[in-house]
C-alpha cells in the first residue's frame, strides 16, 4: 500500500485575518464562512482558537504593563512631594 503524502495549504496571515473578522462581525455560522472562504471547519476553528490566545496574551501584557505604570507614577508623585518640600524649605532659608 502506498501512502499518499498530505499537503497542507498555505493560507497568508491577512486571508487569515479577513476570514476571522467576517467570521466576527456577520451572523453566519462558522461553517458557513468555512465554506464561503473554502477552509476546512477544522482550520478555521484553529485560526479562532489561536486568535483568541493571542488576545488573551495580549491583555495580560497590557494588564501587567498598567500595574507597572501604576507603580512607577507613585513613585514619581512621592518623589515630587519631596522636591515641593525641598523647595518651600530652602525658599524659606533664603529669606
Amino acid at each position: 500500500m502506498v501512502k499518499k503524502k498530505v499537503v497542507k495549504s498555505q493560507y497568508s496571515q491577512d486571508f487569515k485575518n479577513q476570514v476571522l473578522e467576517v467570521l466576527e462581525n456577520s451572523p453566519k455560522s462558522m461553517a458557513q464562512v468555512a465554506r464561503e472562504f473554502g477552509v476546512s471547519y477544522p482550520t478555521l476553528n484553529s485560526w479562532k482558537s489561536n486568535n483568541l490566545n493571542k488576545d488573551k496574551l495580549s491583555h495580560k501584557q497590557d494588564t501587567s504593563e498598567i500595574v507597572k505604570l501604576r507603580r512607577e507614577l507613585e513613585l514619581l508623585k512621592k518623589e515630587n512631594e519631596i522636591l515641593k518640600k525641598a523647595a518651600s524649605f530652602f525658599a524659606r532659608q533664603l529669606d
